[in-house]
């Protein structure tokens, strides 16, 4: 459960008449105010019908100006809580330039120093500063367009946000974490409708494709600001399931 998180950091394959279209170098500024629009989320996790709890998501506006907190919270129910405390992750971003860019991340798991850790961009000397629990530190380079775990899904839904519909579309985001940075490459389909607790909702289907054993799809609904209303992911066979029960935009 502990990466359900990120990977709310998107299939269906494409009618013959659906166009390939290249993705576009930075988000437009419909896409960018689509994905920054506050709201609150919470989706139930499960694994083969077996229920896990449930994850939690909300974005708002921080005291500076074009700056944002997005913060992400996992609560197993009791039974998986006899293997794995609360994972609480929090990102704060800023548009700068007309693009999404982290200013610092962390992430924290009960009892657990050694995954508990932060992400300190320090744009200005071109270094993100990682510090652990346990008292380890490193220091990467930065690179442009890199995103932190809870960035990188805003930046991906300007991305799809900002395309014409019907698309299809490739990108691939620098992501920092833990170990340093990899790129993470996304694919972009239309989807069909997903039924959630509260309602239904046409989706844009996103699926992550740099890695063979480390499945990712995601249901992005246009008609809820791009959120996830259901997620995939799966690693080794086993896969995790989580679906919108509830999503209140701010309008």
């Amino acid at each position: 459960m502990r990466r359900l998180i990120i990977a709310l950091t998107a299939g269906l394959a494409l009618t013959a008449s659906a166009p390939v279209m290249a993705a576009p170098s930075q988000p437009t500024s419909a896409g960018l105010a689509s994905a920054t629009t506050p709201f609150t989320a919470r989706f139930t996790v499960n694994k083969a019908g077996l229920a896990l709890g449930d994850t939690r998501f909300s974005l708002r506006a921080a005291d500076a100006p074009h700056c944002f907190i997005y913060r992400g919270q996992a609560n197993p129910n009791a039974f998986v809580k006899l293997f794995l405390g609360d994972i609480d992750e929090s990102s704060r971003f800023c548009l700068v330039d007309g693009r999404v860019r982290p200013m610092r991340f962390s992430h924290a798991e009960d009892g657990e120093p050694r995954k508990s850790y932060t992400l300190v961009f320090d744009w200005s000397a071109g270094k993100i500063r990682y510090t652990d629990k346990a008292g380890r530190k490193r220091v990467f380079d930065t690179r442009p367009g890199v995103q932190d775990p809870l960035s990188l899904q805003i930046a991906a839904r300007a991305w799809v946000a900002g395309l014409a519909r019907p698309a299809r579309a490739d990108k691939s985001f620098p992501l920092a974490d833990d170990d340093g940075i990899k790129m993470f490459a996304l694919t972009t389909a239309p989807a069909g409708t997903v039924k959630t607790a509260g309602r239904s909702y046409d989706t844009q289907k996103v699926s992550r494709t740099d890695s063979a054993d480390h499945t990712l799809e995601l249901w992005l609904a246009p008609a809820a600001r791009y959120i996830p209303v259901k997620v995939t992911t799966g690693k080794d066979g086993k896969v995790f399931t989580m679906s919108a029960d509830r999503i209140t935009v701010d309008n």
